[in-house]
């Protein structure tokens, strides 16, 4: 049996903290290592309609460096069984794009390149799935959601900002959306269970813009609406909207799945320093951070079941629930004949 092979590329958009990359490498090699493992559970739990078993390949890009995907080597047509395949893997089905210690809003040139970057694939290659994770998130947010990007009514536009909240960091409950969850059959036994957690670490947030909030208040409207059919995935007590998702073409977290314990510990110590925080403040995020350890030896969190979430999105069969305008073919969502020529 061939395995349905889902080549993903991933966008380094930082290097871990010296002693995080000693350990686990780059961010596009741990989400490798995790990634692979959730397909290899979803192989052996048949959590996909797809006949063939689910490989997963990484390529990864140094973005930071100016390395991002030649167009070309996009997927532009639907997959077909007998596809010829540049090397063992064939075309880009799927980015991913890491979290990084940089902000969205922040003057680089490589961000806005990453930026530029999203809405090309956006706009000509929507059978390419599109993941974010934490600065992952919110660039996406900003590319396709921001006033000066979106092209959507200001009435329901977004933008990255500081959390006036402060850093949220560690294991914080997270409640999500059940018109999310319906979609993955893996967030929705955890949510069955009780919130969802996976390792925070941030100070911005995707936020209404204040036009659209005034907007909104004018209405009437207590809160602004995403533009259909986009999804909040859910909510924090401290950041409203902790993930999107706009169903077969987009799936962020504010959070990190690819993080555990120690990864977290490290890169919040590492941000102390770099930010002069006390000694008490670290402590406390460390605790924050440490939460979900059981017996000073593992970690109990969602991570796996978010990592296999990702894994189905890229696969295509996160459409539990029919949306107008999509068609469904051999576990595999097809967008609209017009918004493919577009």
């Amino acid at each position: 049996m061939a395995p349905h092979r889902i080549h993903v590329a991933v966008l380094d958009t930082d290097v871990p903290c010296l002693p995080v990359y000693a350990k686990r490498g780059l961010y596009s090699s741990q989400f490798r290592v995790l990634l692979q493992a959730a397909a290899t559970r979803i192989n052996e739990q048949a959590e996909t309609p797809l006949q063939d078993p689910l490989a997963v390949h990484i390529t990864a890009f140094d973005a930071v460096g100016g390395s991002l995907p030649p167009l070309d080597s996009l997927r532009a047509h639907p997959r077909t069984s007998t596809e010829s395949q540049n090397g063992p893997f064939g075309v880009i089905d799927a980015i991913l794009i890491t979290g990084s210690a940089a902000s969205a809003y922040d003057p680089f040139p490589w961000i806005a390149d990453v930026q530029s970057f999203i809405q090309t694939v956006y706009a000509k290659y929507p059978l390419v799935k599109i993941f974010g994770s934490c600065f992952g998130h919110q660039i996406i947010a900003q590319a396709l959601l921001s006033p000066s990007t979106s092209g959507e009514n200001i009435n329901n536009t977004f933008n990255v900002q500081p959390a006036t909240t402060g850093f949220e960091m560690g294991i914080h409950p997270i409640t999500l959306d059940p018109a999310f969850t319906a979609h993955f059959p893996p967030l929705a036994r955890v949510s069955s269970k009780g919130p969802f957690r996976i390792q925070l670490i941030h100070g911005d947030q995707v936020l209404p813009t204040p036009q659209a909030v005034a907007a909104a208040t004018s209405a009437g409207e207590t809160s602004v609406s995403l533009p259909t059919p986009w999804i909040n995935i859910g909510s924090s007590a401290a950041c409203p909207i902790q993930g999107l998702y706009y169903p077969g073409r987009i799936l962020t977290y504010q959070g990190h799945f690819e993080f555990d314990t120690f990864g977290n510990s490290e890169l919040s110590r590492a941000f102390g320093r770099r930010m002069g925080w006390s000694k008490a403040v670290i402590d406390e995020y460390d605790g924050q951070i440490n939460v979900s350890r059981v017996a000073g030896e593992q970690d109990d969190d969602d991570s796996k079941a978010a990592a296999e979430a990702v894994v189905l999105f890229f696969a295509g069969v996160d459409q539990s629930t029919k949306f107008e305008g999509v068609q469904v073919a051999d576990g595999l969502m097809t967008p609209p004949l017009e918004e493919i020529s577009g």
